[in-house]
């Protein structure tokens, strides 16, 4: 199924090549469609630029595509909230995830997931 781009490649990188967690923009089908500079080099390991174009589905386990799904439905039915994932490294940082619903025009088309690795000294309570 084609889908209408998300925006354009131009717009994506002004929008998210300057900050400076893990970026990958998908597309309201989950394909990936966007990764920054700094996605490259985290991914670069397993497959870089070769994960454009691909679907957020074929890089994830069963568990975490099942979550995608139902984080992309509540999106879909407006529920509009980030989610946010935090994983214990075990070496006294933790990986941060957030999952940000991408609303174009007041329809959801995407997702943008920001990853980064939180170290204690520098996370501000409030």
């Amino acid at each position: 199924m084609a889908t209408t781009p998300l925006i354009g490649q131009d717009e994506l990188e002004a929008l998210f090549s300057g900050l400076r967690p893990v970026v990958t923009v998908a597309d309201e089908p989950g394909r990936i469609v966007f990764l920054n500079d700094l996605a490259l080099a985290y991914y670069g390991d397993r497959v870089g630029e070769a994960l454009i174009g691909m679907y957020l589905d074929d890089c994830h386990d069963p568990a975490s595509q099942d979550k995608f799904k139902r984080h992309c439905a509540r999106y879909r039915a407006g529920d509009l909230p980030p989610t946010r994932c935090h994983e214990e490294k075990g070496d006294g940082t933790a990986e941060c995830i957030v999952i940000i619903p991408l609303i174009l025009a007041g329809q959801f088309r995407g997702v943008a997931e920001l990853v980064w690795t939180e170290r204690p000294e520098l996370v501000l309570e409030l």
